[in-house]
Formats: structure tokens, C-alpha cells, sequence
């Protein structure tokens, strides 16, 4: 028999602010946890951007320094993670969490050692470090990627085909490297094509080298039309091989049109004669079709 005063419903209220404070607390260690994961994260890009480039004393230090270090850090952050979800094993938001720190640091560190076994081996190779660049990027360690870009560059200055790797980079991740080089869109663009030409003057008779330059020219922004098909013009002096030279005409047919010039573009267009690019051709010509109704007098 309930007392005076009292019903079913007033129990109910009297539990409510307990629940709020649980997960308040809940909530704040939470926070502090994914805090933890970030600088884990910020901490290993750190630990590998302080990293010589060369480095003279490999041998006199445990090759696996790094990836012990970080290993360290993961098991400490793991821990934190155990407790929690101990207390709050409902948690969801942190089981996620500690799954995607559980993979990605194990991927991290996978290729930490491999790249400190082959440092090991050759310390003054900037290959170690272009193949963690690559992996970083795949992974969306992007700064961490562009400081190992660069220590590569500085170990094999003479490497054309590195200056094409960081370029790329840069290029495919402007925001990441506009951020990070403190740079505005058109800067890095610039920064972009310089990097591309340091590459090129190395290995200047290069066809495939000349075609990645010229390619880029459809990502620059504002457009450069007359940089952009001059690209594409020494990129046709540079072809060996009759497919390569069909390839370079529809980029030429392309801006010929753009431009406007369509009778130059039918021109190159009647040039490709590789049925690999029946498709890419027919394309063009339709563009052409089309623009020739809206100008008549355009191309002559």
C-alpha cells in the first residue's frame, strides 16, 4: 500500500536527474578519450616529421625505435579505452572509436616498420620515404605524406619522378596543402607547376613525364588555355609512338575547340586513326557539330 502523498509516477522523476548525471560523466569521459586519440594520431605525424631525412646512426640506435614508440602510445590509449567501455559497456560511439584507433594505428604501424627496415638497410634512400608518402596518402595522413614527399626530394634531388610524386599531391590535395604552406589556391597552383617543371627539366625528353605536365592543366584554376596547350604541343614532339601521338591530338582537338578554332580541331580529329579512341573522338566531333550550329561562322 503506497503512503499518503506518494504515487507510482513520483518514483520515476526522483530517478531522472541520477540518469543525467551518469551520462554527463559518461559524456566528459568521452570526450577526454577521444582527446587521447587525437593526439596519438597528431603525435605520431610528429614523431615522423621530426625524423632526419638522413640519418647517419641508424645502426647505432634500436631499428624499430618508432614503432616501438608509437606502439607505446597505443596500448596506453587502448587501455583507456578498455576501462571506459568497462563502465560504459553500451557505449557505442566508443566501441566505434576504439575500432577505427585499433585498425588504423595497426596499419600505422605495419608501415613504420617496414619503412624503418629498409631505412635500416640503405639510410641515405629517399625510396623508404616516397613509399610511406604514398601509403600515407592512402590512408589520409596528407601533412605527414608531404613531409615525407619532401625528405625524399632532399635525398635524391635528381629524381624527376619524385618532384612528379609531390606535385601530385599537392595538386589532388590543395586544401590540405593550402592549409598546411599557408598559401592561397592560386599560390599553390603555382607552386604546383613550378615542382612539375623541376622534374621535367630533369628528364626532359620524357613523353609520359610532358603528358602528366600537360594533364594538370585541366585542374588549374583560373584556367590557362595558352600554358595548357603549349603543354600539350611539346607533349606531341615528345611522343614515340603512334597512339601516343593520337592521345595527344584529342587533348589538342579539345582545346582547339574551347578555344573555339574548330576547323583546327576537325583537323587533329581526322588525325587519330587508334580505335581506342573511337569513343573519346566521336565526342568531339559532336562538340563540334554542336558549336558549329550556335556559330556558324566560328572555326572558319
Amino acid at each position: 500500500m503506497l503512503l499518503a502523498g506518494w504515487s507510482v509516477g513520483a518514483v520515476t522523476p526522483a530517478l531522472a536527474p541520477r540518469n543525467q548525471i551518469a551520462k554527463a560523466k559518461a559524456e566528459a569521459e568521452f570526450t577526454i578519450l577521444r582527446q587521447r586519440d587525437a593526439e596519438a594520431r597528431d603525435d605520431f605525424g610528429r614523431w615522423l616529421r621530426d625524423t632526419e631525412a638522413r640519418d647517419e646512426h641508424m645502426d647505432d640506435r634500436s631499428p624499430n625505435f618508432l614503432s616501438a614508440r608509437m606502439e607505446h602510445r597505443i596500448n596506453t590509449v587502448s587501455a583507456s579505452f578498455t576501462e571506459f567501455l568497462a563502465r560504459y559497456p553500451e557505449h557505442s560511439q566508443a566501441t566505434a572509436l576504439q575500432a577505427a584507433f585499433r585498425e588504423d594505428m595497426a596499419t600505422d604501424v605495419e608501415a613504420i616498420r617496414r619503412w624503418e627496415e629498409e631505412r635500416l638497410e640503405s639510410p641515405a634512400s629517399p625510396a623508404p620515404w616516397n613509399r610511406l608518402a604514398h601509403h600515407l596518402t592512402h590512408v589520409g595522413r596528407i601533412v605527414d605524406a608531404f613531409a615525407c614527399f619532401e625528405k625524399s626530394l632532399e635525398l635524391a634531388p635528381r629524381e624527376a619522378v619524385y618532384f612528379f610524386d609531390y606535385a601530385t599531391a599537392m595538386l589532388l590535395y590543395r586544401n590540405e596543402a593550402t592549409s598546411h604552406y599557408k598559401l592561397t589556391e592560386p599560390e599553390l597552383f603555382e607552386r604546383v607547376l613550378i615542382t612539375y617543371r623541376r622534374g621535367m627539366k630533369l628528364q626532359p625528353e620524357d613523353y609520359h613525364l610532358a603528358a602528366d605536365y600537360a594533364h594538370t592543366f585541366y585542374m588549374i584554376r583560373p584556367a590557362r588555355p595558352a600554358e595548357g596547350l603549349s603543354a600539350w604541343e611539346g607533349a606531341l614532339k615528345l611522343a614515340t609512338t603512334e597512339s601516343q601521338r593520337d592521345e595527344v591530338r584529342l587533348h589538342l582537338a579539345r582545346y582547339s575547340i574551347t578555344s573555339g578554332k574548330l576547323g583546327i580541331a576537325r583537323l587533329y580529329l581526322d588525325q587519330v586513326r587508334d580505335s581506342q579512341f573511337d569513343p573519346v573522338k566521336a565526342s568531339l566531333l559532336r562538340r563540334i557539330e554542336d558549336a558549329a550550329k550556335a556559330t556558324p561562322k566560328a572555326g572558319s
